[in-house]
């Protein structure tokens, strides 16, 4: 959950999804309907499907034991060398260094090592300074300590050097300016994107269709579509809800909201939209669904379709 996600948005998210799925049986079990749904909000869903998918190998491949090799574990889903060092080093006492955002800022302020955060030449010279710090003995207790230093004292800006146990040793502040460690790309320039989505009612219900490409992918959304402009948006979102046998009612939005996903800044308008009376049979059933407003709480949707359900309500 932590990858490229901060700790505020996954801490009250972590002990609930334990209790929905407390081992690795029982994710394995689970619809990924429902792992998505306990996802929900926490972005990068990819992550959520590979650690199903890793849990059904564990299950299928280990008898339901997490391997210790991290060899072995490269090949599941969703592990790359981090996660793979990760657990061995946490969960298994492997002498590895396990290199994420945190531990990657602390060694390269406390070496002063130059280097673009995330680069692969600034995370190979990381991981030889800290293969001369591991300890022997629980290995993985400083590289967890070292993700605590960064997540609560070494922070990205203003970092309280004055309560850093590492300080005095510390060669980035040394040179007066640790924040120069890591160094920093460039952040792209925001890209303005119009967005229209559509809300079709029935019976108290809303018509959500599900996704199935991108990163959102088996998730339920809004018909919705993009365009350069609110009126090219709104237009597009005509075609797009016509392969759904409906049409647009009138051309005033009935809710509006902003969302922001990377470099996109998402400017939302929301039509109503109807039945086409041209007939049709309407959506497909696997390919649409009708929920009940309450629903989307525990459903699986990311946040711009919790958005738009909001706007709707406040509209």
């Amino acid at each position: 959950m932590l990858q490229q996600t901060t700790f505020s948005a996954v801490s009250p998210r972590f002990a609930p999804f334990l209790d929905r799925f407390p081992d690795v049986g029982s994710l394995a079990e689970a619809t990924e309907d429902d792992v998505l749904a306990a996802w929900s909000g926490l972005g990068y869903y990819a992550r959520a499907r590979n650690l199903r998918r890793a849990a059904i190998e564990i299950v299928r491949d280990h008898e339901a034991r997490i391997p210790r090799d991290p060899l072995v574990l490269r090949h599941l889903p969703g592990f790359g060398s981090y996660m793979s060092a990760a657990v061995a080093s946490l969960a298994y006492g492997a002498r590895l260094p396990a290199i994420e955002a945190n531990v990657e800022r602390v060694v390269s302020r406390l070496f002063a090592i130059p280097g673009d955060a995330g680069s692969p030449a600034l995370r190979k010279a990381v991981a030889l300074r800290l293969d001369g710090l591991l300890p022997r003995l629980r290995p993985g207790d400083l590289t967890a300590a070292l993700m605590d230093l960064g997540q609560l004292i070494c922070t990205p800006r203003r970092p309280a050097c004055g309560a850093c146990p590492l300080g005095a040793d510390c060669a980035g502040r040394a040179t007066g300016q640790p924040e120069r460690f890591p160094g920093r790309r460039p952040r792209p320039e925001p890209v303005r994107v119009s967005l229209a989505a559509a809300a079709a009612r029935r019976n108290g219900r809303l018509l959500l269709v599900r996704r199935r490409s991108s990163w959102l992918d088996g998730l339920w959304e809004f018909p919705s579509a993009e365009a350069a402009s609110p009126v090219g948006a709104r237009r597009a979102l005509a075609r797009r809800v016509a392969e759904l046998d409906l049409e647009l009612e009138g051309s005033s939005p009935i809710g509006r909201a902003r969302h922001a996903v990377v470099n996109r800044r998402l400017e939302i308008t929301v039509f109503p939209a109807r039945r086409s009376s041209v007939g049709g049979a309407g959506p497909r059933a696997d390919r649409a669904r009708w929920f009940l407003p309450a629903e989307l709480e525990n459903a699986a949707v990311p946040t711009l379709t919790r958005k738009i359900a909001a706007a709707l309500l406040r509209g």
